[in-house]
């Protein structure tokens, strides 16, 4: 039988035992109470009229709530539509139409600018605080932010406090929903073909990756290790990976609502951290934060990276600051997309090659195709296709969703995610990244791949980042290199040896001839490199 998400956390406790689940606020919550809560709240969903194959809005950052709200959605069969919780008022009035929810979870201290379009919805609002997990008293500081923040709250017409629900919905029966194929969440990223897509994970495609990424991992005693949770839960990178792994296999989490890298950094020593996932913009100002190094670092066991580019640089400075302090983890390069519940690809302890990323977890094919649709051979670049059993349902379209949309289903009847994305694989089967299809910069006929230019610049000690885009010079197309830099330098210098560097080290087409340094680059809601703000727009007026 195909079994649910809360299924397999239900079975996962029996065979781990009461351990402490979760760390909030210095608040240890066992996962008796986890489970507790989780029940509660599926039967107070089930009693204000919501059931199996509706949607409900999970409106919430990195927090306890949001892993409760989750697993008790899929215990009733009911649809986690997870949304940033910084989406604009309009967004969020937007998505919960087009999923047609039929109630949203928010958290207090954002939730007074959502109140007017909420009560214009008409749906009910479960109210979650950061204080519902913290068991010693408020400090009186505190206490007066919870006043103030309370009459915020009383613009909402139809809420109910966390608490109160899990109260109203202890120890009351609810429907249990066992079919784990079905969808479990709408998850809401950039698709494959640039535009919004909302896709459809099922409980299985979850399920089935949390048991991909076992043979990654070692014994360990149930709660002696600890996950850093900086991921969001509105990317499958953050609910499948940094939480559903993790609380399933004996981990206690650590969220975090807001990522802030001293913040992390104090967790790590206050905390035995061995599992850490982040994107690389997150260990880099970690590691920049003066508060990063120490013999904590020898508690580092499982560390990932994944969505958006990272520098074998700055891989070999993480891996050098831990050995400094006696640690034997090692940052691990991975790859992956929403279609299939995130990744699909990874460096382990076993097989690692530099530049790469990795190569495919058990049970996943990822080949190389041309524009036919062909596999290419070893070396040859050309489209990263993945198949597998964690490939999504299909993209979600509200009444005119149909089966399989955005996947692939060949001859044979296997389903590919097309990722959008080109890479090659090497004899060893080890998969290489080098850009996504729509950077790619076409020079004079010449195909030129974005990560090659940012891969070569980074090697000059005084560039932090890099991002190679689409430039034009009256309006003929040229590669333009936006660079950071780690200190102040004259700009001018700094782009003559940039400038020097490249054409000794790239092919002709490919150096940079706009070269434009910068404090900082603009990123998406996921702290990727916005590179489309990064790009000239072509003028056909010059």
């Amino acid at each position: 039988m195909v079994i649910t998400c809360y299924e397999y956390l239900k079975q996962s406790v029996v065979t781990n035992g009461d351990f402490v689940g979760a760390i909030s606020f210095g608040n240890k919550i066992r996962m008796s109470q986890i489970m507790s809560d989780v029940d509660a709240l599926a039967a107070y969903i089930n009693s204000i009229g919501v059931k199996k194959g509706d949607s409900v809005t999970v409106f919430l950052p990195t927090t306890v709530h949001a892993f409760v709200s989750f697993y008790a959605l899929n215990k009733i069969g009911v649809i986690a539509n997870i949304v940033h919780p910084l989406t604009s008022p309009e967004g969020l009035e937007e998505s919960i139409n087009a999923t047609k929810s039929k109630a949203v979870f928010v958290l207090d201290i954002l939730a007074e600018q959502y109140a007017d379009v909420i009560n214009k919805l008409g749906i009910p609002c479960i109210i979650c605080s950061n204080s519902d997990y913290v068991s010693f008293p408020l400090t009186p500081a505190i206490k007066v932010f919870e006043k103030v923040k309370g009459k915020g709250l009383d613009r909402f017409k139809n809420k109910v406090r966390y608490t109160k629900a899990l109260s109203s919905g202890k120890g009351k029966p609810c429907d249990e929903f066992t079919d784990g194929t079905k969808t479990a969440v709408y998850l809401h990223g950039g698709g494959t073909t640039g535009k919004s897509k909302t896709i459809m994970l099922s409980s299985d495609n979850i399920n089935c990756l949390a048991e991909k990424l076992e043979p990654l991992d070692s014994p360990h005693k149930p709660g002696a290790e600890c996950s850093l949770v900086v991921l969001p839960m509105f990317h499958a990178f953050g609910l499948a990976v940094a939480m559903h792994y993790p609380i399933t296999h004996g981990y206690t989490l650590l969220p975090m609502p807001q990522f802030s890298a001293s913040a992390a950094n104090k967790q790590l020593k206050k905390y035995k951290v061995s599992f850490l996932l982040g994107v690389p913009n997150m260990y880099k100002k970690m590691m920049e934060d003066e508060n990063f190094e120490g013999p904590h670092l020898k508690n580092l066991r499982l560390v990932f990276c994944g969505g958006d580019f990272l520098s074998e640089r700055l891989v070999k400075e993480f891996n050098q600051t831990v050995t400094k302090f006696g640690g034997k983890g090692r940052l691990f390069r991975g790859y992956g997309l929403t279609e299939v519940a995130s990744v699909c690809t990874v460096n382990n302890y076993k097989d690692v090659r530099e530049d790469s990323i990795g190569k495919p977890l058990t049970g996943i094919t990822v080949e190389i195709w041309d524009e036919m649709k062909n596999k290419l051979p070893a070396g040859s670049t050309g489209e990263i296709v993945i198949s597998g059993s964690t490939v999504m349902q299909g993209y979600f379209n509200g009444e005119d969703t149909v089966p399989d949309d955005g996947v692939y289903t060949d001859k044979n009847g296997v389903r590919w995610i097309l990722s959008g994305d080109l890479g090659y694989k090497d004899a060893d089967g080890f998969v290489y990244f080098t850009g996504r299809k729509k950077r790619m910069i076409i020079i004079s006929g010449y195909n030129v791949y974005p990560a090659d230019i940012e891969n070569a610049v980074l090697h000059l000690p005084f560039v932090s980042e890099a991002c190679a885009v689409q430039g034009y010079i009256k309006n003929k197309p040229c590669v333009k290199l936006c660079v950071t830099l780690k200190k102040p330098m004259n700009h001018d210098d700094a782009i003559g040896e940039i400038q020097s560097y490249c054409k000794k080290n790239l092919a002709r087409f490919s150096c940079p001839r706009k070269i434009e340094i910068m404090d900082s680059f603009p990123r998406t809601k996921m702290a990727k490199v916005d590179f489309m703000k990064l790009s000239d727009k072509y003028d056909p007026n010059k």
